[in-house]
C-alpha cells in the first residue's frame, strides 16, 4: 500500500515521503520531471529497497510543484498509452 506524507509544501517547493514504493515509480517521475520547462531540480532517495521509503523533492522556477506533477503524470501516461498501441499494432 503506497503511503504519501507532505513533509514541506510552499509556492514552488515540495517534499514528500512515500512508503510502499521505489525506484519502479520514481525513476520515471524525476526523468520527465527534470525535462520539463518550469522544474528546477526534482530527485528522490530510498532509505533501504527492501523498506520501500522513498524522499522525494521538487523545486519548479516559480509554479505551483503539484500542478508540475499533474502535467507530468498525463505526458507518462499518454506515452504509455501510445506504447500500447504500438506494441498492439504489431500483434
Amino acid at each position: 500500500m503506497l503511503t504519501i506524507s507532505i513533509v514541506k509544501y510552499e509556492k514552488n517547493y515540495l517534499e514528500l515521503q512515500v512508503k510502499g514504493e521505489t525506484h519502479t515509480l520514481f525513476a520515471p517521475l524525476i526523468e520527465y520531471l527534470l525535462k520539463h520547462p518550469d522544474v528546477e531540480y526534482a530527485m528522490y532517495d530510498v532509505d533501504h529497497p527492501l523498506l520501500q521509503n522513498v524522499k522525494f523533492r521538487l523545486k519548479t522556477k516559480s509554479r505551483d510543484p503539484v500542478e508540475v506533477i499533474k502535467e507530468v503524470v498525463k505526458q507518462i501516461l499518454n506515452d504509455v498509452d501510445t506504447l500500447k498501441e504500438a506494441i498492439l499494432s504489431q500483434l
